[in-house]
């Protein structure tokens, strides 16, 4: 009899957990469906790439000058960002290093650093949504990327950014170096 109820116990485990998975999955599914509403309705003449998960919009097309190198693994990005929670739209503001944007947002932090950052780009280095979303981005341009939960932080809690979260960051490039 014992045995009968704890596979029973598992069984309901299961059922449960097998549900949550489903409901995630949806989710990001509608995640992924006002992104591109999204970008459908406010981007509609602007160059969009889509790559692995990853929206890039194109503000500012740098494409345009023919010397300028777009970026790849190993190459070096200097640049600002804007993070949001994306919930049909960019919301909430979670970090920036964009002294502009925190000021208009009302965005402040104990230790506020409006520095461009700096970052060597490598596999696995940011969540997949930004990593895949940066590829190819040139110097001086401006870019907005988003995706869903998947390419981000997922079922994780993370700072101030709630679980299942769908993201989009705001970029402007101030350098790109290439790699040696």
């Amino acid at each position: 009899m014992r045995i009968r109820h704890i596979i029973i116990a598992i069984l309901g485990t299961a059922a449960v957990l097998s549900c949550a998975e489903q409901e995630r999955k949806l989710t990001i599914a509608d995640q992924e469906a006002a992104i591109d509403n999204y970008v459908t309705q406010n981007f509609a003449d602007y160059p969009v790439v889509y790559k692995d998960g990853s929206v890039r919009v194109n503000i500012i097309d740098s494409t345009a000058v023919e010397s300028a190198d777009s970026l790849e693994y190993g190459d070096t990005l200097t640049f600002y960002y804007a993070g949001y929670t994306f919930n049909n739209a960019p919301t909430s503001l979670f970090c920036t290093n964009n002294e502009t944007v925190a000021q208009e947002n009302g965005f402040t932090t104990s230790e506020a650093d409006y520095s461009a950052k700096e970052l060597v780009m490598t596999r696995h280095c940011l969540v997949s949504g930004l990593e895949h979303g940066l590829l190819g981005v040139r110097e001086d341009g401006h870019y907005i990327i988003l995706f869903s939960a998947e390419h981000g932080f997922y079922n994780n809690y993370v700072y101030n950014i709630p679980k299942l979260s769908a993201l989009a960051y705001e970029i402007w490039i101030t350098e790109l170096r290439k790699q040696q």
